[in-house]
């Protein structure tokens, strides 16, 4: 299922595929934290209840259809156990965000956000090989809470990108009003925009107005 945000970005990121058995990939990563949008610079946010968080978690195969209902029927009857599981996602979220930002500005991230992700990367779950059509697949084992180690897994993509990828190639679209943050996948490396049709295009008429202003106050 296609999951699309205000701007039309697909929530999925550019490059999918690839994923093994159910380890997070980096653009689950960025995913994740783009469900926290905005548009003209006001927050809208796909995760307002558990329900939107699960769903979204089944969608990206990090959590069991099964291991969602339980949680689920946890939650709807007990409103503080909604409200912590949502402060849960949006604490690892905000980490995980702030550490991306931290990367594109080449500045330290904040201590609490460091802390919150060696949090969220301690969760009980292993790994483990199971076979598959073409030999073996990297798969998991639950030990614990599932979103305890999905959690885990979104917080280890992005912390593998940003100790062992390319980080030079994380971007945060320089829309100040947009602020989605993607990983530039373009040859030549120099993307600015989330979208070149939406943000890009903005840019653009902001700056012919900006001119022709300039010109007409001349």
């Amino acid at each position: 299922m296609e999951t699309f945000g205000e701007h039309g970005h697909d929530n999925r990121g550019e490059h999918g595929q690839g994923r093994h058995g159910h380890q997070a990939s980096l653009e689950d990563g960025l995913d994740f934290v783009n469900t926290l949008e905005f548009s003209k610079g006001e927050p809208t946010d796909s995760l307002r209840h558990p329900s939107d968080a699960l769903r979204w978690l089944e969608e990206h195969e990090l959590m069991h259809h099964d291991s969602a209902l339980v949680v689920l029927d946890e939650t709807s009857t007990d409103e503080g156990s909604s409200e912590r599981l949502m402060t849960r996602v949006r604490r690892v979220r905000d980490a995980l965000r702030e550490l991306l930002d931290a990367a594109v500005e080449q500045r330290p991230p904040r201590d609490s956000a460091l802390r919150e992700v060696n949090r969220a990367l301690r969760a009980p779950y292993i790994y483990e090989l199971v076979p598959a059509a073409d030999g073996v697949s990297l798969d998991h084992r639950h030990e614990g809470d599932p979103l305890s180690g999905a959690l885990a897994r979104l917080s280890e993509a992005i912390a593998r990108e940003l100790t062992q990828g390319d980080h030079q190639r994380l971007r945060v679209c320089a829309n100040d009003e947009c602020r989605w943050v993607f990983r530039d996948y373009s040859p030549a490396g120099r993307r600015k925009w989330c979208d070149m049709s939406i943000c890009g295009n903005r840019a653009k008429a902001a700056r012919h107005r900006e001119r022709q202003k300039a010109i007409s106050d001349a």
